[in-house]
């Protein structure tokens, strides 16, 4: 059995394929495949890929364009690695990506999913930033789960082929968001993930990516993810506005404080977020140092939503905003040590402060502005008594 099979599904992607090949090719590890899925493309893609005469290059022909999502769960059964390694046909892998992600594979059974960080860089290749983020237990998964935070970036993973079929592969109604739906049922299965902190992918941003042109498909199914999951916990419908409001305050920042406007429905969605975590103890069977850690992040992530509050400059949100902080002190001694706890107070004196200088500003501003609007509109009435002097004359002159 090949140790590794790396799939790469690919649709009109000549422009930056070869780039895609030669970094897979160029691996210090060589046990593996390379399964290329062409999803009846209409450009030069197959003859790219035809070009290599490397035996583990494996080219799979579809007669149809299927979608990128049945084109992997086709490859998942397709493939004959132990492991399944991911790439998108726009991006590139370091020389030693493959054997830094099979080492953490093979040195850990519950590890089901090993990404990297990533370089972003542009259509030229230029690099114009990083894509970080820390993955290093089971609970650092739930929680950034909880948060819409996961740090697993699809085209860096390297997963186990046979614990992603043992929860159905990817759901292939949820396009361009498959990868996180992928991660939270693995991680309601049991298995763990981890991120290595090294930038070992190079993932390019341009103007054809579907990232890019999906952008609002992709939006409205991260949210649906983030729903089922939310609701694997907790069933109750009369939660239901609550949970709109974690999933708000996971995507949308401060829109958040627009709908959590008053303190008695912050206070009721802090408590909603501590009967999800009892019940993830519970359906989880987390032990007492799993659910501490996972109560001690949400807890101080809390924090963090609080202090974005007093950003939206506007009394109600800043009043709305204290009972989440209130609920980040409760977590006891441990949570005193979160720095953010030491800001908030300062933050809670200074933000009125801040907040009647914004409204002064803005109000100096519509005075000004209706100062130079009376200005002007008492200089076009000097003008029109001009105009109306010399069109009289020249009328007057020409009766004459």
């Amino acid at each position: 059995m090949t140790t590794v099979t790396v799939l790469m599904p690919v649709y009109n992607g000549a422009r930056y394929l070869r780039e895609a090949i030669d970094s897979i090719l160029q691996q210090t590890f060589q046990d593996f495949e390379f399964l290329i899925i062409d999803d009846a493309s209409t450009d030069e893609s197959v003859k790219i890929v035809l070009s290599y005469h490397d035996d583990r290059i494996r080219l799979i022909q579809n007669e149809s364009n299927l979608g990128q999502v049945k084109c992997q769960n086709k490859g998942l059964h397709l493939a004959n690695g132990k492991y399944i390694a991911r790439l998108d046909q726009d991006d590139s892998s370091e020389v030693n990506r493959l054997d830094r992600q099979i080492d953490l594979l093979n040195s850990n059974n519950r590890l089901a999913v090993v990404g990297t960080w990533l370089v972003k860089v542009d259509g030229c290749g230029n690099e114009i930033g990083k894509w970080l983020g820390n993955i290093d237990d089971y609970i650092d998964v739930l929680f950034a789960s909880l948060t819409n935070s996961l740090p697993l970036y699809h085209p860096s993973v390297m997963f186990r082929r046979d614990a992603v079929l043992a929860v159905n592969g990817y759901d292939e109604d949820l396009p361009y968001c498959e990868d996180q739906d992928l991660w939270r049922r693995l991680a309601l299965a049991g298995y763990e993930s981890i991120v290595i902190p090294e930038a070992l992918t190079r993932y390019r941003i341009h103007d054809d990516q579907q990232s890019v042109t999906k952008s609002n498909i992709q939006s409205n199914n991260v949210i649906i993810t983030l729903e089922r999951f939310l609701e694997y916990f907790v069933i109750d419908s009369a939660v239901k506005p609550l949970r709109l409001l974690m999933t708000c305050e996971s995507l949308l920042g401060l829109e958040f404080w627009e709908l959590c406007s008053t303190p008695k429905v912050t206070r009721q969605y802090c408590d909603y977020i501590l009967q999800l975590l009892f019940s993830m103890k519970e359906k989880l069977q987390l032990t007492s140092i799993q659910f501490e850690k996972l109560e001690l992040l949400m807890r101080r992530h809390a924090v963090y939503a609080s202090l974005r509050a007093w950003r939206g400059g506007l009394f109600r949100q800043w009043f709305a905003s204290v009972p989440m902080y209130l609920f980040a002190v409760r977590g006891g001694i441990s949570m005193t040590l979160c720095h953010y706890v030491y800001i908030y107070p300062i933050v809670y004196v200074i933000a009125p402060i801040f907040i009647i200088l914004r409204t002064i500003k803005r109000l100096v501003f519509k005075i000004t502005y209706v100062k130079s609007l009376f200005e002007y509109m008492r200089h076009l009435g000097k003008q029109s008594n001009v105009l109306r002097y010399w069109y009289r004359k020249i009328r007057y002159s020409n009766s004459r």
